[in-house]
């Protein structure tokens, strides 16, 4: 980050450690809540700017996989025909894909249009997703995290 200079609005730093240095720590407040975190950088003449909002919440989900051969990434797709079959997607950690069922009836509607396909196919990812990264939590609390992601999906698909 830059050090702020006269003419810039005052920075507010609460819960960040070495602010100014190359890797700055965000500590969460006690009470849950959301906090925005901007991150500004320059370079000569060019400066980027990125914001993000972090939520807090009052506990942290239990882990329930172990790091023992987990694979790490936004996983890749493939299509597996299999029409008359009740599923539309389905994950396979050993190979960290996700196979969308191109047969289902609800994949051949939406291909009819490609802004709809890619909405589709995003929808099966978050799906698999927040099923993978939130296992064993309570289904309420998967269904709100699936809302979340879907609304940061379609923000960004625009």
């Amino acid at each position: 980050m830059k050090t702020a200079k006269e003419s810039e609005p005052a920075r507010v730093t609460h819960g960040l450690e070495n602010a100014e240095g190359e890797i700055a720590t965000f500590k969460a407040p006690e009470n849950p809540g959301l906090s925005k975190v901007r991150l500004t950088v320059k370079q000569s003449e060019i400066t980027c700017t990125a914001e993000s909002l972090v939520t807090v919440t009052q506990s942290l989900l239990p882990e329930t996989q172990s790091s023992e051969g987990m694979k790490q990434g936004i996983p890749s797709y493939t299509f597996q025909k299999a029409a008359g079959e009740l599923w539309r997607s389905r994950y396979q950690a050993d190979q960290n894909v996700v196979l969308i069922n191109n047969g289902h009836r609800d994949f051949v509607f939406a291909s009819r249009n490609k802004a709809l396909k890619l909405r589709y196919i995003c929808r099966l990812f978050a799906k698999e997703l927040v099923v993978k990264n939130f296992a064993g939590a309570p289904p309420g609390d998967l269904l709100e995290r699936l809302i979340e992601l879907s609304l940061y999906m379609e923000e960004n698909l625009k």
